[in-house]
């Protein structure tokens, strides 16, 4: 059996050297245990245990002195009040991501919270975020964090909530969307810069006309009778959400095909991939440990469209994001229907269905008895239209 390289491996293992297996070594006692080759994975269960007891017991000896460094409250905060706020998965998974960059950003050199005053605070949100609406909702993230640290004791003031709240009136400059909508070379510039998990996601969004969540979301078990079946979350917290079934196209079958074929790892989701962190902290809380944050896939379409001429000469603020791929396949999906002869008002209709459609009583029975109380008849049956394949030429 190949030996996994030393950086795969959790803290405190390492291979067994020339004997083969592995060894798990217990910082607090210094006392070793070895474990075979054919038991690697209880090694490193093992070691996941004993790394995240350490951690807590660190973090523990931090909040005892009342001296918590920024990142340790962060980690408390999500361990302890993020289950209790009432979001969907997309939302929860969205301040998952929001907490990791404050910790790399604000918790950076071992800060401690009480060292971060409402200046600091207002200085990374100006940097972070330029417009009203995503400044805010950064705020909101940094006013629990802080408001919890004070209900604990563990910092004097909620300086988050000193950083005034920005206007989200459109009559403000700096607040009018200026980033430019995909066309189709500029699609196919970013998708030759893109790695295959990448393409497939950027293709599956493209045919089904859906937002990066659905896509992160999108299971082999959806593909059912012919169909793609899809619940489209809108707003966080709300009962407006999509039921729809996509007709399943031969090109839909062939990403699905795709995705078993993107790396060798078992995963219920078409997008997927292996963390490269495999620690229970990192993993709990998801349907899966192989699910993709629709920020990681945000972060990866910037780094991809970055390399593209045409758009790192542009401001961040003007550059098309994942979400603006939805918007170029609804134009071109209307553009096809109209050329083979569809009426406009009924293109235009297939392209909203596609891309969202509510009904309150269907969304009543998903939030009282959840998907599997669903029929088909609670999804609107939609087709999409054309083919990425020909689009990139292939």
């Amino acid at each position: 059996m190949a030996r996994p390289k030393n950086n795969d491996l959790p803290t405190h293992m390492w291979p067994d050297g020339d004997r083969g297996g592995f060894i798990v070594q217990n910082p607090l006692t210094g006392k070793r245990k070895r474990f075979p080759p054919e038991k690697e994975q209880e090694a490193r269960d093992t070691a996941l245990v004993l790394n995240q007891y350490l951690e807590t017991r660190r973090q523990k000896e931090l909040l005892d002195a009342g001296r918590p460094r920024l990142n340790e409250v962060i980690d408390t905060w999500e361990r302890e009040e993020l289950p209790r706020q009432p979001w969907d998965e997309s939302t929860r998974a969205t301040a998952k991501w929001r907490l990791e960059r404050i910790k790399r950003e604000l918790g950076k050199d071992e800060a401690l919270i009480e060292d971060i005053d409402c200046v600091a605070l207002g200085n990374w949100l100006a940097r972070t975020a330029a417009r009203a609406d995503p400044f805010n909702k950064w705020r909101r993230i940094l006013v629990l964090v802080w408001g919890f640290a004070v209900a604990k004791g563990l910092a004097p003031a909620n300086e988050a909530e000193k950083v005034q709240r920005r206007s989200t009136s459109r009559k403000i400059a700096e607040n009018r969307k200026r980033r430019q909508q995909l066309d189709v070379e500029a699609f196919k510039a970013i998708h030759e810069q893109a790695g295959e998990l990448l393409r497939l996601a950027m293709e599956l969004s493209l045919v089904t006309l859906q937002a990066r969540g659905e896509v992160c979301r999108m299971r082999h078990d959806d593909f059912r009778d012919g169909w793609l079946y899809i619940i489209r979350d809108k707003v966080a917290g709300d009962s407006d959400m999509a039921f729809i079934r996509v007709a399943i196209t031969p090109e839909l079958e062939a990403l699905r095909a795709r995705a078993l074929r993107l790396d060798a790892i078992a995963s219920p989701f078409l997008v997927h991939r292996r963390p490269e962190r495999m620690q229970r902290r990192w993993i709990a809380g998801k349907d899966h440990w192989t699910c993709v944050n629709p920020g990681y896939l945000t972060d990866l379409f910037a780094e991809a469209r970055d390399k593209v001429p045409r758009f790192a000469e542009l401001p961040e603020r003007d550059r098309p994001p994942f979400h603006e791929i939805r918007g170029l396949g609804g134009r071109l999906m209307k553009a096809r229907l109209i050329a083979g002869g569809v009426r406009r008002s009924d293109a235009e209709l297939a392209v909203q269905q596609l891309m969202t459609h509510s009904n309150p009583r269907t969304t009543q029975i998903y939030l009282e008895h959840g998907r599997e109380a669903l029929t088909d008849e609670h999804f609107v049956p939609v087709k999409a239209a054309f083919s990425v394949r020909e689009l990139l030429g292939g």
